[in-house]
């Protein structure tokens, strides 16, 4: 049987990268945009669920829907940090919570968390650092739960990606020469290597890597 992977802001970016590599390794792909299932909606998400698979078993859960916002903590507004958090990581425990019953009807079910470097701290990002660090908590939280019924659940730290978000951030040549200067690799990392190390995460080869973090960041010494 078709194993059937749903990524969370699957349209662009990460999200489309590695459905891309995952329809081509032959799983089936629900890749919806944000206007598709919006995550900050306990009922977009539900509605979804149940017009693409019903009681179908879901074989994967990549949580890839977020948003990104720099200021300082003098300007830095409430409304925004928590916007921030309610897409990045309530989203990711909206998904989560909602797709159980499915995960639990397939057999070794994967969930994979895309997080980020920035979990570390990323000066002028408090609200980006604070939800991406998050989800690291909260993988590390959920994950003896979820081995009982043997869903394992891992999360990604992807560094300096090229998409289109990171490109806005990195808008001028000093700033791309500076922050992908501070990496080892010196070089941006491309959304097909993430999507390789999602598909390596939900492969048979995979099944005993549980409640881990992996950094993918070009050698970002953090």
């Amino acid at each position: 049987m078709q194993k059937t992977i749903l990524i969370t802001g699957g349209s662009r970016g990460i999200g489309k990268a590695t459905a891309d590599i995952l329809k081509i390794a032959a799983y089936e792909v629900l890749a919806p945009s944000s206007k598709e299932l919006d995550v900050t909606s306990e009922k977009s998400i539900r509605d979804y669920l149940n017009n693409n698979l019903s009681s179908k078993p879901l074989y994967g859960l990549v949580c890839n829907a977020g948003i990104f916002y720099e200021n300082s903590i003098e300007k830095h507004s409430i409304e925004k940090f928590s916007e921030i958090l309610d897409v990045n990581l309530t989203g990711a425990f909206r998904s989560v919570q909602a797709c159980l019953a499915n995960l639990k009807a397939a057999e070794g079910a994967r969930i994979i968390l895309i997080s980020s470097v920035s979990a570390y701290g990323d000066t002028g990002a408090p609200a980006y650092s604070a939800s991406k660090a998050g989800l690291i908590a909260m993988m590390k939280s959920i994950a003896p739960e979820l081995a009982h019924d043997q869903i394992t659940i891992n999360a990604i730290n992807p560094g300096w990606v090229r998409t289109d978000m990171a490109k806005a951030i990195l808008n001028s040549e000093e700033a791309e020469k500076n922050n992908l200067g501070a990496t080892l690799l010196k070089r941006w990392i491309e959304p097909e290597e993430i999507g390789e190390l999602v598909k390596f995460l939900l492969s048979d080869k995979a099944s005993a890597i549980c409640g881990e973090t992996i950094n993918i960041d070009a050698g970002l010494m953090v």
